[in-house]
């Protein structure tokens, strides 16, 4: 039996193997026809009269953009056909502008994009960088309206660095329509890093009525906010946020957390209340609110801990009992927190915190 399915495996081995050495024969047999093609056109393109007509740099950029997708051999192929094309636009020019709009279709067209788009993404996945910044980038250049390519250009530009080209990808990509929250928080992040925080705020809220649920802008346009000291001009702009959404939980949340920033700890408290009754599974609303009943409960023991003997036989039991109340009042957000986030260490480790103060109340 054990010799069977050694037999067996070892088919599969040779027939996967087999299959594999097709597959390349195959594409071997494509890169010499491609090659084929290309050489004698790139003869023609280094010829005194040959060289200076249109149609030859057309016949060439065909040539590259065909090696491209059937061999890839030549690493910047794409890039050598978008060259050729341009090429050939400037001599059509010169004898007199007869094929301009043939040869701007195969600038602009789908064979061309497909080139390079596919050249960018192998270089990508090769670890390539720089290079396939440079074919995603030119990708935008081939079809204007798209947002994939620019959306490309944009995320590897900021992974080299290069967060001019990043930038002018990503504002292309939201030009053509594009929506997605990371662009948004990529482009606010790089002028928040510039301190520009009025633009990185305009983009926050463009981003947010793009996209009304995402959490991670709302909670960044608050960050952004309170590290400008804009603190008043959040809260104007939540509070009319809430005028057409009043049960909106992340404006409720996020309005209560200014509000705390401010020392507002009435109104914070309302608009956590007002939060958790339009979301009771709210983590942050939950949790905060536990925070601001433990903290209202350190506070009122400071109040304890300060009196003199008399004082406090007079008075420190009352508000002894009073603080136990506050701390109790805090354990039921924190245990719905654990209920949302079993594994959340900080809420896990105020709980720990809670009970032993809650025990010694008990005795």
């Amino acid at each position: 039996m054990k010799k069977l399915l050694l037999t067996n495996a070892l088919i599969l081995t040779l027939a996967t193997s087999y299959a594999q050495s097709t597959l390349d024969l195959a594409k071997e047999a494509q890169c010499t026809a491609a090659q084929a093609t290309l050489d004698p056109i790139i003869k023609s393109s280094e010829h005194p009269k040959r060289g200076i007509k249109a149609a030859t740099w057309v016949r060439l950029g065909d040539a590259y953009a065909d090696y491209t997708t059937n061999c890839g051999k030549d690493s910047t192929s794409a890039v050598k056909a978008y060259n050729a094309y341009l090429k050939a636009v400037e001599l059509d020019a010169a004898e007199g502008g007869k094929e301009a709009d043939a040869i701007k279709a195969k600038l602009t067209g789908e064979v061309l994009y497909s080139a390079v788009m596919n050249q960018g993404v192998a270089h990508y996945n090769s670890g390539n960088m720089i290079l396939a910044e440079e074919l995603f980038t030119l990708g935008m250049k081939v079809d204007v309206k798209d947002t994939l390519s620019s959306f490309y250009s944009g995320i590897v530009a900021q992974q080299n660095g290069h967060e001019d080209v990043a930038k002018n990808a990503f504002k292309a990509y939201l030009n053509n329509g594009g929506k997605d929250p990371a662009v948004f928080y990529s482009l606010s992040s790089m002028s928040k890093k510039a301190e520009d925080y009025d633009t990185a705020i305009a983009i926050l809220k463009e981003g947010i009525l793009a996209n009304p649920s995402d959490k991670d802008l709302r909670g960044e346009l608050i960050n952004i906010y309170l590290a400008s000291n804009k603190i008043k001009e959040a809260i104007a702009d939540l509070e009319k946020l809430l005028e057409a959404d009043p049960n909106n939980s992340l404006n409720l949340l996020n309005l209560g957390i200014l509000y705390e920033s401010e020392g507002d700890l009435v109104t914070a408290h309302e608009y956590y209340i007002k939060t958790l009754a339009a979301d009771p599974n709210n983590y942050e609303g939950n949790f905060n609110m536990g925070v601001f009943f433990f903290n209202k409960a350190v506070q009122t023991k400071k109040e304890v801990d300060a009196m003199d003997i008399k004082t406090y036989q007079k008075e420190g039991k009352a508000i002894e009992v009073k603080v136990c109340e506050q701390f109790q009042l805090s354990k039921p957000y924190f245990e719905k927190c654990k209920s949302l986030k079993p594994d959340d260490s900080e809420v896990v480790n105020n709980l720990a915190t809670l009970d032993k103060v809650l025990a010694q109340c008990s005795n």
